[in-house]
This record gives C-alpha cells, sequence and structure tokens, in this order.
C-alpha cells in the first residue's frame, strides 16, 4: 500500500506474522530472529529487525516498515505514521 506526505513512500505495517511481505519489499534490510516469547519452549515467534542508514533496529508489532524516495528503510511507530500520512 501507498501513502502520501510531502513524498510518497511504500509501507507494510509489522503484524509479526507477515514476513514474506516484508522481506518481498524491504529484501536485505529487513532480518528476522525468533524468539521464544510465551517462554513456553515450544512457541517462537518471529521478531523483525530493520537494517537502516544507521543502524538495526528492532520493529514492534503495529509499527510500518517505510522505505522513503531515495530508498532507505526505516521504523515509524503506528501513531506518528497514520498521524503524517495517508493512503493514496
Amino acid at each position: 500500500m501507498q501513502y502520501r506526505r510531502k513524498e510518497t513512500v511504500e509501507a507494510i505495517q509489522w503484524n509479526g506474522s507477515n514476513q514474506a511481505e516484508i522481506k518481498a519489499m524491504a529484501g536485505q534490510f529487513a532480518m528476522f530472529d525468533y524468539a521464544d516469547t510465551n517462554h513456553d519452549g515450544k512457541t517462537f515467534d518471529a521478531v523483525l529487525k530493520v537494517k537502516t542508514s544507521e543502524k538495526i533496529i528492532p520493529a514492534q508489532i503495529g509499527d510500518y516498515v517505510v522505505r522513503g524516495e531515495k530508498g532507505d528503510f526505516f521504523i515509524s511507530k503506528k501513531t506518528a505514521f497514520e498521524a503524517l500520512y495517508e493512503p493514496l
């Protein structure tokens, strides 16, 4: 889905299970680890990390993975993203 501000960006909201969709958009900039978040030794959830121009940032469920006009990637919190961008 595309969104508009002063610039048009491509973004996908991380929902904890849409690894393929995010990997298709972000390629090598999206990395996934798996963690036992329930601490039961059986359930492993995907943990998304995005490589930005400066560092690797972990994403929380609900955050948006954004590709800017220059091809750079960053993470935006849901409330900040939705306050700045509207769907095209």
